[in-house]
């Protein structure tokens, strides 16, 4: 329920429902559809499916994958939502009103938004997804920042007032996802909408409040969504049906766009997107979005127990050469791609520093700081510090062809200054629902794809948060992040979000590598498909796509 997404993730989470495996689901596999079929667009997704992939995004600790927000949001809308411009655009409301003292959001419902089965959207919605996100017994799913510090929701028609406890400054990113009370309501949320968004107590008739219905799913295949046939707030959809073709390996994406299998793609910056360019009848977009990619170094019982020191972290950092890594895996693509120096703000964002610009690749600094540590160099030219090898598991996204060569840049590198790497890369389903959550990793490679508001990084780094999957917590770091989400004044929040940066810097829980670009690539004879470079994804206006 808040909007930093796991990218490249290919996916996530949940095992397969009893749902799926009784065949009780009105959701099924998508159609064969080819791009030829009118009024039907076929789009390549490159990360879906699998057993542990769940559709559920209130889940965000477990479902926490773009592509979900991809597949979802011409399905089930929220409050907001976030432009190309990078700015929050009302949703499901018309407007909303901010008071302080205590703080109290007043949202004003758009009198014709509805569910499909002619249910009216209300403030029921609002008090149940509330709910939802507070129940103890989806504690460990949910990430709680937000949620836990509001008192009540009141409202049952088209006006809803939502009272704070105690002032939470990342609001906006609350109730990104609204309910159905009617539908869900009994429900055990840890089931009812992986394998479907649908109504249980309607046969699993397939239920949302957007221009589509998520009318199919098929955890081999793909995901297909349909017109709303019964309306929604907005303007009917000029598609019939939307296919998301899962094509997990990226070079095959590509193949799939070029022989015209499908009529978009949305991929990760791979070499070979340079030569699309100069495809006739193909029209590529890239910006500079809000995506990071960085390594992340598991600290807790699961991990390497050598990553507990912050000598090694801080070794580990300087185990990479991100400047020769990013020319090498960006110069062709967009060679503005360089080394991202914070990991709690963006190029170009107010309070963006330079904090990690102390940290150069160096294996004679590495080199000087085993020996200080008395550490010994083996016969293979990698250290061991008290009988434990300084060698890591490298976790990442299989499939990927540039994240394979992103590995091999490091994996040489490292091995440069003493420090093996193993390449422990697996289906993104896989990492992304079992082994982040679960803190089974050393390390692992991957993107946050997050909003401008900085509430993210409360998120990520607080002590003992369930997003927080390197298990990283310094004390303070935690208390002036907690602050952060208290403060209500841009300014003042800004200097707390900053002086974390600082500290993390120092302490080295992640390596921040780069910024990534978008790359959306798709016929010349489609049309109204915009490129939405934020945590939105390019599905954002989907009700305005068309071809021909």
């Amino acid at each position: 329920m808040h909007r930093r997404k796991l990218w490249l993730l290919a996916g996530v989470v949940l095992a397969a429902l009893a749902l799926a495996a009784t065949g009780s689901a009105r959701v099924s596999g998508p159609d064969s559809a080819s791009s030829s079929k009118a009024g039907t667009l076929v789009f390549g997704a490159e990360q879906g499916g699998g057993p542990d992939w769940c559709l559920n995004l209130i889940l965000d600790v477990d479902c926490n994958a773009f592509w979900n927000v991809v597949f979802q949001t011409p399905v089930v809308r929220g409050a907001f939502l976030f432009t190309p411009q990078f700015n929050w655009k009302p949703d499901l409301i018309s407007k909303a009103k901010l008071q302080v003292g205590p703080q109290r959001i007043t949202y004003y419902i758009r009198k014709n938004a509805k569910w499909s089965d002619g249910t009216p959207v209300t403030g029921k919605d609002w008090k149940f997804t509330w709910q939802t996100a507070i129940n103890p017994k989806y504690k460990d799913h949910i990430d709680p920042l937000g949620w836990e510090d509001i008192r009540s929701v009141v409202g049952s028609g088209k006006v809803v007032k939502v009272t704070f406890k105690r002032n939470f400054a990342g609001w906006k990113n609350l109730f990104s996802y609204i309910l159905p009370q009617h539908a869900l309501a009994g429900s055990d949320m840890l089931t009812v909408w992986n394998d479907c968004i649908c109504n249980p107590k309607k046969g699993n008739a397939p239920i949302g409040d957007g221009p589509f219905l998520l009318t199919k799913f098929d955890r081999g295949s793909g995901v297909t969504l349909s017109k709303n046939t019964h309306g929604w707030y907005g303007k009917k959809a000029k598609l019939d049906s939307i296919v998301f073709r899962f094509i997990t390996n990226t070079n095959s994406e590509i193949q799939a766009i070029r022989s015209g299998e499908v009529d978009a793609i949305y991929p990760q910056p791979q070499l070979a997107l340079s030569d699309l360019r100069s495809q006739a009848g193909l029209k590529v977009v890239s910006h500079v979005g809000l995506q990071w990619e960085h390594i992340e170094i598991e600290q807790g019982t699961h991990g390497n127990p050598l990553a507990k020191q912050l000598w090694i972290r801080r070794a580990l950092m300087q185990a990479f050469n991100r400047v020769a890594a990013a020319k090498a895996l960006y110069g062709t693509l967009n060679p503005s791609v360089g080394p991202l120096q914070s990991l709690v703000r963006l190029k170009g964002e107010a309070g963006y520093a330079n904090d990690f610009g102390k940290w150069n690749y160096s294996p004679a600094k590495i080199e000087a700081a085993m020996k200080a540590h008395n550490c010994s160099k083996g016969g293979d030219g990698i250290f061991t510090c008290n009988g434990t090898k300084v060698a890591f598991d490298f976790a990442s996204t299989s499939g990927n062809a540039l994240r394979t060569l992103a590995f091999t840049i490091f994996q040489d590198q490292a091995a440069k200054a003493g420090i093996q790497l193993r390449n422990a890369f697996v289906p993104a389903g896989t990492l992304f629902g079992s082994k982040l959550p679960a803190h089974d990793f050393d390390l692992a490679m991957f993107t946050y794809l997050v909003t401008v508001d900085p509430h993210y990084v409360v998120a990520t780094f607080s002590c003992g948060n369930a997003s927080n999957y390197t298990e990283y917590c310094n004390r303070n770091v935690t208390k002036w992040l907690g602050q952060s989400d208290r403060e209500l004044n841009p300014g003042k929040r800004l200097k707390l979000i900053t002086r974390v940066g600082k500290v993390l810097s120092s302490d080295v829980p992640m390596v921040p590598l780069y910024q990534r670009p978008t790359y959306l690539v798709y016929k010349t004879s489609v049309h109204g498909m915009v490129d939405n470079a934020s945590s939105q994804g390019p599905s954002f206006n989907a009700e305005n796509w068309s071809k021909g």
